[in-house]
């Protein structure tokens, strides 16, 4: 049985079924704009997958992507893995120096020709099979480009496959720079820590140079965001503060502002927007700084917080 029938199989339709929606998978994608977090300006484009397309690219997270290898440096998008911001920002907590790096456009730099290579190595997919494999998972750009898009269910774990080799290169550069020091990559973030003073700014060379001459995935580092940090400075993982003795939080201005959306609503003087904010940042404290939800429940009672987080506004 080769890799169409399984889909086929596990969705419950037929192979012809199948074939004919995957030959237009990568144009059923709606776009959405959405306003670039923090002091970021500009939009970024989140290409949604149909019902259909979504429900193959489920079906080969299931029956084929989960079966590729991923670096142990890859801490996002795991599955099994509980509370991942706060994991890759503890990895960090305890060094001295931190260099952050993000890469431009990661997901739309990945290609198709990226999956297909990693693919053809692990598995012995025909032609028909990898054609189809890339039509299900890769959004139609026009002119002839394609990418990952943000948005699919399944970007986040090909994008760890894609980027397997790559994250084990860099974790020999890091570990030869300094044998004690950590590296981790969160999507498009890429964390190298260390206790050695200079060591931070060579990880970032002997990185720029792999990534340079990288010709599968083909990357480009965004220096507009490379971070340089000590612990006498304010180090950021992941959007979240690495305090002084090595623990971390999402920081002083957010919980200032979530008190006083507590305090809103409380009063019912809250805007049905900042509720639904309120909400899913209570569940975001409660995976990252558990400590500080139970504070927030001390103070304004857990039958409130309850309260918003079953909806009952």
């Amino acid at each position: 049985m080769d890799l169409i029938e399984k889909i086929a199989l596990y969705l419950g339709f037929s192979k012809e079924q199948i074939v004919k929606h995957s030959k237009r998978c990568s144009k059923t994608y709606r776009l959405y704009k959405i306003p670039k977090k923090g002091k970021l300006t500009g939009f970024r484009t989140i290409y949604h997958p149909a019902k259909e397309t979504k429900a193959i690219q489920y079906a080969l997270m299931e029956i084929l992507l989960g079966d590729f290898k991923v670096s142990e440096s890859a801490i996002a998008y795991k599955r099994g893995l509980s509370s991942p911001l706060r994991e890759n920002a503890l990895l960090h907590a305890p060094y001295k120096y931190s260099v952050r790096i993000d890469f431009e456009n990661f997901f739309l730099s990945l290609q198709p020709r990226d999956l297909a290579r990693m693919a053809k190595s692990k598995f012995d997919l025909n032609d028909k099979e990898i054609d189809f494999l890339i039509k299900s998972l890769f959004v139609d750009l026009g002119s002839g480009r394609s990418g990952l898009g943000v948005g699919a269910p399944s970007s986040p774990m090909v994008s760890n496959i894609i980027m397997y080799e790559l994250d084990e290169e860099i974790q020999k550069i890091a570990l030869k720079i300094d044998p004690k020091s950590v590296y981790s990559r969160y999507a498009d973030d890429i964390i190298f820590s260390t206790d050695q003073k200079g060591a931070c700014k060579q990880f970032y060379d002997q990185l720029a140079s792999v990534i340079k001459s990288s010709k599968s995935p083909r990357l480009k580092i965004n220096d507009l965001k490379t971070i340089f940090s000590s612990r006498g400075s304010r180090r950021m993982i992941t959007g979240l503060i690495v305090t002084p003795n090595g623990d971390v939080s999402i920081g002083r201005r957010n919980k200032r502002y979530i008190k006083k959306l507590l305090f809103d609503f409380s009063k019912s003087k809250i805007s049905d927007k900042n509720k639904s904010y309120l909400k899913g940042y209570l569940s975001y404290i409660e995976d990252v700084e558990p400590d500080f939800l139970n504070s927030l429940s001390l103070k304004y009672g857990a039958a409130l917080l309850e309260k918003i987080r079953m909806d009952q506004f």
